[in-house]
């Protein structure tokens, strides 16, 4: 300590080093206390508006969601006017499908689509198609569930599609299309066909479809049986049948990732402390882009953009609005300055001049 006393008395250099060192925590310290990161109740429809991926640019990534063997991660229940048609890779059919067409056992792309125009009932109602995504009993846990769109073909009159890869885990899918259920009215014939690799197209019965993805991508397209009557709704024409989940999905955390470069997350959610986790809903599906829900109530979060907090605390401002905690707040900065002065700037002092005797 006396050594410091001295270099602080006899060195300049020392003394104002001190000073813009002084200045720069200060100046840190001013920052840091007016962008203090805090949690966010949710839900927030700010954040939510937040919470897109655009086509070919982003994807949506769900981080360890709380998906159980044998739960569902995504589900899909066709209704009035829409074809629900899927293409797989490194998968195979399950053991009874396999029985059943004698295909399917070695890993490879799957595809099931409808065959043609499905024909109509008296009230217009077609075909539904239903489609349960699980994670296969034995898999691994999810990392990361990451849903994106690859298509620019998706446009208005075109379809709605998601992408949905669980990376390393095994992914069980059931599959079937349906007639409505009218009485006994002329039943609708739904047809459809299974492409397993190169191989022929199979026109399946009216059963449903077991089929394994190892470690594949899922992708699901949605168009519409009559093309002058679209599927999707509202100004933002999007497709909102396809749930995350029976409804929603628990997740550690939400990301909105880039896919052309690495860098932070466009957006990352997730609970306030550690292992909290968020709820994800309502997965909307339009032409160039995905859209989720973030958060139900009782949940709270922390929110970053790009590396940066999104809802903070400003010390400072709470301060200033205290009058008792002001007023010395404010003496601060002028006092800090004559300190400077006086110590890194000192005047230089008259010489005396000697008299003439």
């Amino acid at each position: 300590m006396a050594k410091l006393k001295k270099l602080w008395r006899g060195s300049l250099l020392f003394r104002r080093l001190t000073s813009v060192t002084v200045f720069a925590l200060t100046a840190l310290a001013v920052y840091e206390g007016s962008n203090i990161p805090r949690s966010v109740s949710l839900p927030q429809d700010d954040l939510n508006v937040r919470g897109v991926a655009r086509l070919g640019e982003q994807q949506i990534v769900l981080e360890k969601p709380s998906i159980a063997a044998g739960d569902l991660a995504l589900s899909y229940a066709g209704s009035k006017n829409e074809i629900g048609d899927l293409w797989l890779e490194n998968a195979t059919l399950d053991e009874r499908s396999q029985r059943m067409l004698g295909a399917g056992a070695t890993p490879g792309r799957i595809s099931y689509t409808t065959d043609g125009v499905p024909g109509a009932t008296k009230s217009g109602d077609t075909c539904h198609t239903t489609i349960e995504v699980r994670r296969a009993q034995g898999s691994g846990d999810i990392d990361a569930l990451k849903l994106y769109q690859t298509d620019e073909m998706a446009g208005p009159q075109r379809f709605r599609q998601v992408v949905v890869d669980a990376s390393k885990a095994t992914m069980e899918i059931v599959v079937h299309t349906d007639p409505p259920d009218e009485g006994t009215g002329k039943p609708v014939e739904c047809r459809k066909v299974l492409t397993v690799g190169g191989g022929a197209p199979i026109a399946l019965p009216a059963i449903p479809i077991g089929i394994v993805v190892h470690g594949g991508k899922i992708d699901l397209h949605f168009n519409p049986v009559n093309p002058a009557l679209a599927i999707w709704t509202g100004p933002e024409q999007t497709f909102e049948a396809v749930s995350l989940g029976g409804g929603s999905l628990r997740t550690q955390a939400v990301q909105i990732v880039s896919t052309k470069r690495a860098k932070a997350p466009q957006l990352d959610v997730r609970g306030s402390r550690s292992g909290d986790g968020v709820t994800v809903s309502r997965l909307k599906l339009g032409a160039d882009k995905l859209k989720v829900d973030i958060g139900r109530d009782t949940e709270t979060a922390k929110v970053r953009a790009n590396g940066a907090s999104v809802y903070n605390y400003d010390l400072i401002a709470a301060i200033q609005k205290n009058p008792i905690l002001a007023i010395p707040l404010g003496a601060l900065a002028p006092a800090l300055w004559i300190w400077v002065r006086k110590n890194c700037f000192p005047e230089k002092k008259e010489q005396t001049q000697p008299s003439d005797a």
